[in-house]
């Protein structure tokens, strides 16, 4: 009986795991099979770094869109097999290889976020998998982000060379691979060998490659350090001897990331952050090398904290240590090169006191033939709101091409665009190669047109550009038939003469009394008068063009002038034709003056909203 009783028991057990075995098979049948992978996947790296490049791919597209169209221009990548022999022999030669390879894309939306996303990524997974290898019970995956963090202050200088970053992610893929070998002796010999690679073909990183290289060995095997000074003083050697054989200028390019910025300029702090990073890093893996699986509760305290610190650094990092004034400019500069002069007078509508900005925005309303009409319904301040004085940086002089090119200055305009493109780069950038192209068709100069046409037909978003303008290589008809290079050719004074010998507006009125087509340059000629509040000259100047090709009418601008000048003879304004309503409304704004002149902290207020675009407000308040 008791043995029957156990069995039918034994029965009841059966029955009720099975039917919930049963429950749990429906469970799980009942799940979607894309779930349970999606399920299985999220707890893996490659989520987690997926999740990361996509946030780095909508920060930077949102951030540094206009940066990367910027830098693109400060770089010309030739598709030719002497260019790359020449470049890999240079010191850091591969990686400026490299670099300009991938820059040269960043003329194509999305494509700088992109590429610069991966290669952020990619330095963060390679700094993962060194925690991995030194340090793999210890939970300090997330602390793999900082160098990507404090990489990402410097990426918006646009004096910082991006084969910087380039060679750092070369560093940690020789650190990886030390990491990797457990002979010892093997581990040396890799190290020497990879740290005067790295020398020859990633520069002053290599330095950094060997002092992570020796710290590591000498807090982890200290009786075997000594090994690891060999590739310390090889790589030190070669700097130094770099310097001295003038390979290199200076011993701040071989020590430091100094040689991944402008030689010319010293960088901020914010450089050297992810080169401290690195060896702090090693030391911190030291510490907790041995520590044991951190499980429950404490190891998401521990991420949770790793990811507040990676996060503080982001949010006041960027803050403190990110410059963000060149932006707006940048955007600009992009309208500038693609001809938006719509979205140049958009953006440009408010009040700044950037002469930049200023000069833009008169080379857009240039370029539409609204120049005279509608310059003072805009911020002016002077002169240089439409011709800076030149300085020798880059882009005032890029920026001068581009203003002297409107005005129909070709000389200044080439001089210009050679200044630019003799600071650029060995090769130049594409922006000044193309205005020296125009210069050169436009003078005639056909040799010297082949020339830069070559370099440009070597490149791989220019070459179709270059090809349609080999066309006009000794051909003047072709030119003749072009509705820019014609007009611009009609510019060139038939007579020899010394450019701004006396003053640029005198130049400009007699491009415009050759070419009366050119419109921009009488506008530009009566701007430097009204600007400069040079009112007798002004005069001077109108009636020497007045009913004239180049001038047949008078502008808003320049009848508003011509008002200020009757008051002392009436009759005056019988020699032109002004409008009534531009006479109504001056008496208008004179008596609105007159009857508030006693209160002078508040009568350019009062009369900014009704006469704020006028010339007459220019002349008493700006």
């Amino acid at each position: 009986m008791h043995f029957i009783e156990s069995m039918r028991n034994f029965e009841k057990i059966k029955t009720k795991k099975s039917v919930q075995g049963d429950y749990e098979t429906v469970f799980k049948e009942k799940e979607p099979r894309w779930f349970q992978v999606f399920l299985a996947k999220l707890n893996s790296p490659l989520a987690f770094w997926l999740c990361i490049f996509l946030m780095l791919f909508f920060y930077l597209q949102k951030q540094l869109a206009f940066h990367f169209y910027y830098i693109e221009q400060e770089q010309l990548f030739l598709w030719s097999r002497a260019y790359w022999a020449s470049v890999i022999m240079e010191p850091a030669g591969l990686v400026r290889l490299l670099t300009e390879f991938c820059v040269q894309y960043f003329i194509q939306p999305y494509y700088g976020a992109l590429i610069m996303s991966a290669l952020f990524t990619l330095i963060g997974m390679l700094t993962a998998g060194i925690i991995k290898r030194i340090a793999p019970h210890a939970n300090l995956f997330i602390l793999s982000l900082l160098p990507v963090v404090l990489l990402l202050y410097i990426h918006f200088d646009t004096n910082y060379f991006y084969r910087g970053t380039m060679a750092y992610m070369w560093m940690l893929c020789a650190l990886y691979g030390h990491f990797c070998i457990s002979h010892v002796t093997i581990r040396a010999v890799y190290a020497t060998v990879s740290g005067i690679l790295l020398f020859w073909w990633a520069g002053s990183i290599a330095f950094l490659f060997v002092v992570c290289v020796f710290l590591w060995e000498l807090i982890s095997r200290f009786t075997r350090a000594y090994r690891f000074i060999f590739p310390l003083l090889i790589v030190t050697g070669l700097a130094v001897w770099s310097v001295y054989a003038s390979y290199i200028g200076d011993f701040r390019f071989v020590f430091l990331p100094d040689g991944y910025f402008t030689y010319q300029l010293r960088p901020g702090v914010a450089i050297y952050f992810p080169w401290i990073y690195m060896p702090l890093l090693l030391l911190v893996c030291r510490l907790v090398h041995r520590k044991n699986h951190v499980k429950g509760g404490r190891k998401y305290l521990e991420m949770l904290f790793q990811l507040i610190v990676v996060a503080a650094f982001f949010w006041f990092g960027t803050d403190k240590f990110v410059n963000r004034n060149s932006d707006f400019y940048k955007e600009l500069d992009y309208y500038m090169r693609t001809g938006q002069w719509d979205n140049i007078i958009e953006r440009c509508s408010g009040e700044t006191d950037n002469y930049l900005y200023k000069c833009c925005l008169n080379v857009a309303l240039a370029e539409k033939g609204e120049l005279a009409d509608r310059m003072f319904a805009f911020d002016q301040n002077g002169i240089q709101s439409i011709y800076m004085t030149w300085n020798r940086i880059p882009h005032v002089s890029v920026l001068l091409s581009d203003i002297y090119f409107s005005m129909g200055h070709i000389a200044l305009a080439q001089r210009m665009a050679f200044e630019a493109n003799e600071s650029i780069s060995n090769t130049g950038g594409p922006r000044m190669l193309k205005r020296l192209i125009q210069t050169n068709l436009i003078y005639g100069a056909y040799p010297v047109a082949e020339k830069y046409l070559d370099l440009l037909e070597q490149t791989y978003n220019y070459k179709e550009w270059a090809c349609e303008h080999r066309q006009f290589l000794w051909n003047d008809e072709a030119i003749e038939n072009d509705s820019l290079l014609n007009i611009k050719r009609q510019c060139i004074p038939k007579s020899n003469m010394l450019s701004e010998l006396q003053g640029l507006h005198v130049d400009l009125e007699i491009i415009a009394r050759q070419n009366p087509s050119h419109k921009a340059s009488i506008e530009f000629a009566g701007a430097f008068y009204l600007l400069a509040k040079e009112i007798i000259l002004f005069e001077e100047f109108v009636k020497n063009n007045y009913r004239s090709d180049a001038l047949t009418t008078l502008p808003e601008s320049y009848q508003e002038a011509i008002v200020i000048l009757s008051e002392q003879d009436p009759s005056y304004l019988e020699l032109y034709d002004i409008s009534e309503s531009v006479i109504r409304r001056y008496h208008e704004f004179r008596r609105q003056y007159l009857a508030n002149r006693s209160n002078t902290a508040m009568l350019p207020g009062l009369l900014k909203s009704s006469y704020g675009g006028t010339y007459w407000y220019y002349y008493m308040f700006k």
